[in-house]
C-alpha cells in the first residue's frame, strides 16, 4: 500500500499528515446516510461538509476529515488535526496537494457577525469568493474538478461585510 502525503499549513503552523489510501484505487464520495452515521459514531461537530466527486471533506475546529469509499465499498477516513489556534481572530490554513484548498474558520463571534462573504487568492491569481451564510467554516477549492495537482503554499484571505469593505485580511 502506497502512503500518500499531506500537508497544511495552518496560520503558519506547518502540518503533515499521512494518508493510508492507495494511489491506484478508484474512491467515491460516501452516501450522505454513510456520512451522518460517521459524525454519529465519532461525536464530532462539523463546521462545514463538502462533497467531491471522490470524498466528502469534514471540517472541524481543529481537523480536517476526509472520507471516501475504496473499490470496496469499505469506508477510509483520513484526518489531519491541529491544536492551539482557538484564540485568534481566524484560523487559515490549506492544503496544497491532490485538489487543492483553503481553510477559513472564524473564531471571533463579532467578526463572524459581520462577515458575509470570504475571498482567497491563491498563488497564482486563482480567486474564489463564498458567501459565509452564517456558517463558521468554509472550505475553498483552488480547482474542484482537478485530482492531482501541487500548487503553492500561499494563498491571500479577505473577508468582506454587506456593503463590500473589507473587515479582516491574512496571507499564508
Amino acid at each position: 500500500m502506497k502512503r500518500v502525503l499531506i500537508a497544511l499549513i495552518l496560520v503558519g503552523y506547518p502540518l503533515i499528515g499521512c494518508s493510508n489510501q492507495e494511489a491506484h484505487t478508484n474512491y467515491t464520495s460516501p452516501s450522505r446516510q454513510e456520512v451522518d452515521d460517521f459524525i454519529k459514531e465519532n461525536d464530532i461537530h462539523p463546521l462545514t461538509i463538502e462533497e467531491t466527486k471522490d470524498s466528502t471533506i469534514l471540517l472541524l475546529q481543529n481537523g480536517i476529515y476526509y472520507l471516501s469509499n475504496n473499490e470496496s465499498d469499505k469506508l477510509v477516513e483520513d484526518y489531519v488535526g491541529w491544536s492551539g489556534n482557538d484564540d485568534q481572530k481566524v484560523n487559515l490554513g490549506m492544503s496544497n496537494t491532490g485538489m487543492p484548498h483553503a481553510h477559513v474558520i472564524i473564531n471571533d463571534e463579532l467578526l463572524l457577525d459581520e462577515a458575509k462573504e470570504v475571498k482567497v487568492e491563491f498563488h497564482d491569481g486563482t480567486t474564489i469568493i463564498q458567501p459565509l451564510d452564517g456558517k463558521r467554516g468554509l472550505i475553498l477549492f483552488y480547482d474542484k474538478s482537478k485530482r492531482d495537482l501541487t500548487i503553492q503554499s500561499e494563498l491571500h484571505l479577505s473577508i468582506y461585510n454587506q456593503d463590500g469593505t473589507v473587515v479582516y485580511e491574512d496571507s499564508l
